[in-house]
């Protein structure tokens, strides 16, 4: 992803992954660990608390009867 707004990296894996959004920011986030990439976990561990931070604010869908 080439977004520098974390929040906008953010709402971009919400769409394309859905639920499993907080676990793609955990795993580029450790991918930029890995590669001992300073900037990378910078800035993945900021889009890994968007992600949460939206889902937390995001109106739940309400329950199917």
């Amino acid at each position: 992803m080439t977004e520098s707004d974390p929040r906008t990296t953010a709402q971009s894996i919400i769409r394309l992954h859905g639920l499993r959004a907080q676990a793609v920011a955990t795993e580029r986030l450790n991918e930029a660990r890995q590669a001992g990439d300073a900037a990378g976990i910078e800035r993945w561990q900021a889009v890994h608390v968007a992600v949460r931070e939206l889902r937390s604010t995001a109106p739940q869908e309400s329950a199917r009867q």
